[in-house]
């Protein structure tokens, strides 16, 4: 008879668990949003978010995802799917990719892309140097040195701009792939494919909490993005489920932004050394007094 009961239970917790809706989280192998393997496996800081809001979504069944970087915004208009790390209500996105989507209250904080450099490169690098930043539009047309990008990928609407449309983009390295991302760039870099990436300080500090290498790279904040900064927040599929699920979400995030949990998660990987006053600053000023 306790086995029937039990049998009966779990039939009826099973059925319940399939009658909600289903929201699927999409994600990518890019590290140190995702980490996957390793001893930083589960701390990136969009599984930190999302595990975070998920425990209070109970009335949502959560599945996962993967992407390919490029097709994000695509797929994510096929399907009832949420996206962890949407610039902030599309502002970095094209008019073509924000159609169609829902954007929540801002989840996370960041400065934008810099260069990732080898320290051979350094004097090339620094040459189109002013007061510690570089001239990007200066630095793709010095022909002594190449750039790698991914094409197709959302960067800022700054540099977005500049790789649709500046001729000297003919001097970068074009690299599209849809694993190990952030590990990828590193060792084609280290093989003498190019000299340099674009990308955010993140992605440094991941590789050199894992590789312990790093002496052998710098970090160069881009003129383009001066006095600039971003936010991110969870973009899902303006369908009647991708609408509820921000209004829940931006419910929960009214409390949860403001837990040691949820801020550190995000700080340990996007506050970069020497910006912890401005950050935190405009964690209080910016990302907190924004609701949706």
């Amino acid at each position: 008879m306790i086995g029937l009961v039990l049998a009966l239970c779990a039939g009826t917790n099973s059925a319940r668990a399939e009658d909600k809706p289903t929201i699927a989280w999409l994600n990518l192998d890019w590290q140190p949003a995702w980490i996957e393997e390793g001893p930083w496996a589960g701390k990136g800081y969009a599984q930190a978010s999302e595990r975070l809001l998920q425990t209070r979504m109970p009335e949502f069944r959560h599945t996962e995802q993967a992407v390919v970087n490029v097709r994000i915004y695509t797929v994510l208009k096929t399907m009832n799917a949420c996206f962890a790390t949407a610039p902030y209500h599309g502002i970095d996105l094209s008019a073509e990719q924000r159609e169609g989507l829902v954007f929540s209250a801002p989840t996370f904080l960041f400065f934008y892309h810099g260069i990732i450099a080898s320290e051979e490169a350094a004097p090339h690098i620094m040459t189109h140097e002013e007061q510690g930043r570089v001239d990007f539009k200066a630095l793709i047309a010095d022909e002594t040195t190449t750039g790698a990008f991914q094409p197709g990928r959302v960067y800022s609407r700054w540099l977005n701009d500049i790789f649709s449309n500046d001729p000297n983009i003919k001097n970068m390295f074009r690299w599209s792939g849809r694993t190990s991302l952030t590990q990828s760039m590193f060792k084609m870099m280290d093989a003498g494919r190019f000299d340099y990436f674009v990308d955010y300080y993140a992605m440094l500090r991941f590789h050199e909490l894992t590789e312990g290498n790093s002496s052998h790279y710098r970090y160069y904040p881009i003129l383009e993005h001066e006095n600039e900064f971003g936010m991110g927040g969870i973009a899902c599929n303006d369908t009647p489920l991708g609408r509820q699920a921000v209004a829940h979400i931006n419910e929960i995030l009214t409390d949860l932004r403001k837990t040691d949990e949820f801020t550190n998660a995000n700080a340990f990987w996007l506050m970069p050394p020497g910006q912890e006053a401005k950050y935190w600053q405009l964690w209080h000023q910016e990302l907190l007094t924004r609701t949706e």
